[in-house]
């Protein structure tokens, strides 16, 4: 085996493990936009089915909104209400802000986009590969009384005074003194195929029965208007004050002032001078992509360095002890084999072929294959062939050239002698 196939094998076999690992976890994690996602009017493995018959069972009412504007109308009819946004990136949260007193919101897993277009004061505080089981480590009964749940993935981070359970992925908090709002950091609770997990279905009963009606938002693609950016107004300065025949009057064709053809004024609307922008694709995967990734490369560069003792050049030690050659001719070709060095262990061959002709023919070590076909009466391209050949490809070719070698020799020196006989 080959010294780049030795390094590129083990490179190769943990690329393909992290590679299948993102695959199947991507295929596992289930999507926001999929029309069964947490829907209530069906049981499916990641649908909330099984959570809406189970209010039913308790005597809450679920009523099914497939817009946000219906949601909130329904939300402002009848008494207070709680109302469960599934799918929270997908709603149009500016809406929400008007809703009624008392009114009750649970989010599932909103992102920073979400959170940012709400009046919620609350941000996200990292997020991990997986959803975690936790405790409720938080003085609210609800959480108290379901005991651990699998809602840890996201962790949030309240800006005011709020009830902060399960380390950070349950957060309670009171909105402009009129409504509640409480945000999930993993949606395994209500899933149909996690529910009956751990405390899963106490949690999602006890955040959605605090009120007698439920009004489920079931919405997958987009449900919020698509933000442009209005057009840039300026404001105009005040004309100065004339103080008296042609003066106050600004010059026309200056540069910078009106009458040079540019807008005059600053541009209301708009920053002056803009912050540093998040890098959105540092955004999109979860940090511990990015870990994973930085190990990889410390591997790869501990790898490499471990390896780079072993490829430089050779050096020529003294032999420790007398080893017969015989065993050590045995050794280089077992080291010469395993390499698959066909073509390094031809040349040795054809040095020592050379050697011993160029000595019995009387020429010098470097003389051309038609010197030594002349010497010895041998054709030169026949010479030529066996000398300065293809190289082997196979351990068959290798063979064969080492055999048509011997034979060479052989007949050299078998002529030579015959021919000093005849002499004599």
């Amino acid at each position: 085996m080959k010294r780049w196939t030795r390094v590129a094998i083990p490179f190769a076999t943990l690329t393909a493990l992290i590679t299948g690992t993102l695959i199947v976890h991507a295929i596992q994690t289930p999507d926001a936009d999929d029309p069964a996602f947490l829907a209530p009017d069906r049981v499916h493995d990641i649908s909330g089915g099984t959570l809406a018959e189970r209010l039913r069972a308790q005597g809450i009412q679920v009523d099914r909104a497939t817009s946000t504007e219906d949601a909130i109308t329904a939300a402002g009819t009848g008494p207070a209400v709680t109302l469960f946004l599934p799918t929270p990136d997908l709603a149009d949260l500016t809406r929400v802000r008007g809703l009624p007193a008392g009114t009750r919101v649970v989010a599932v897993n909103p992102s920073d986009g979400a959170l940012r277009r709400s009046n919620w004061p609350v941000e996200t505080a990292g997020s991990q590969w997986t959803t975690r089981v936790t405790v409720p480590g938080c003085a609210d009964p609800l959480a108290v009384a379901a005991g651990p749940a699998a809602v840890l993935r996201t962790a949030y981070q309240p800006q005011e005074d709020a009830t902060v359970c399960y380390a950070g992925a349950m957060v309670t908090m009171r909105v402009d003194d009129t409504y509640t709002v409480t945000v999930v950091g993993s949606p395994d609770p209500f899933r149909d195929d996690r529910i009956s997990e751990h405390g899963n279905a106490a949690l999602a009963v006890g955040l959605l029965s605090q009120r007698d009606r439920v009004v489920w938002l079931d919405v997958h693609e987009r449900d919020r208007p698509v933000p442009s950016s209005p057009p840039p107004t300026y404001e105009t300065p005040p004309p100065p004050a004339a103080t008296g025949p042609g003066e106050g009057r600004p010059q026309e064709g200056a540069p910078g002032e009106p009458g040079d053809g540019t807008p005059t004024g600053t541009p209301t609307g708009t920053s002056g001078a803009r912050g540093p922008e998040k890098n959105p694709l540092f955004q999109a995967f979860p940090p511990a992509l990015w870990a994973t990734l930085a190990l990889l490369a410390l591997i790869l560069i501990a790898l490499a360095a471990a390896a780079a003792r072993r490829l430089g050049t050779p050096v020529a030690e003294p032999l420790p002890s007398r080893v017969p050659a015989n065993e050590t001719m045995l050794g280089h070709a077992r080291l010469y084999q395993r390499a698959r060095a066909r073509q390094e262990s031809l040349d040795i061959l054809v040095a020592a072929a050379r050697r011993r002709l160029t000595r019995h023919l009387g020429l010098p070590p470097d003389a051309p294959v038609e010197d030594i076909a002349a010497h010895a009466g041998l054709p030169v391209r026949y010479v030529r062939d066996i000398l300065d050949g293809e190289p082997p490809r196979s351990n068959a070719d290798m063979v064969e050239s080492a055999a048509l070698l011997q034979a060479l020799v052989d007949t050299v020196t078998a002529s030579r002698h015959h021919h000093e006989g005849e002499q004599s």
